[in-house]
């Protein structure tokens, strides 16, 4: 069943053409700026590890954690 109105056609507009060059150098600017934010990005997430993970103490998720060696680590929730 159709309606009382008909739907708008959209309207094209052609994009100009942008050089080879210039698309091929917007595409590996926007690619190393991609590529530099993931690197940071896992460079944090590295930082924080595991211990940053979970904090179930009085001292709650604002205080930082106190430098334990990497064998004093506690594994579970509850240890």
């Amino acid at each position: 069943m159709g309606g009382l109105f008909s739907v708008p056609k959209p309207v094209v507009v052609a994009t100009p053409a942008l050089p080879q060059q210039a698309a091929a150098d917007a595409s590996a600017g926007a690619a190393n700026a991609a590529a530099a934010d993931a690197r940071q990005d896992d460079a944090a997430r590295r930082r924080r590890g595991l211990a940053g993970t979970v904090a179930t103490s009085d001292r709650g998720v604002l205080s930082p954690l106190p430098a334990l060696p990497a064998a004093a680590r506690k594994t579970l929730l509850g240890e």
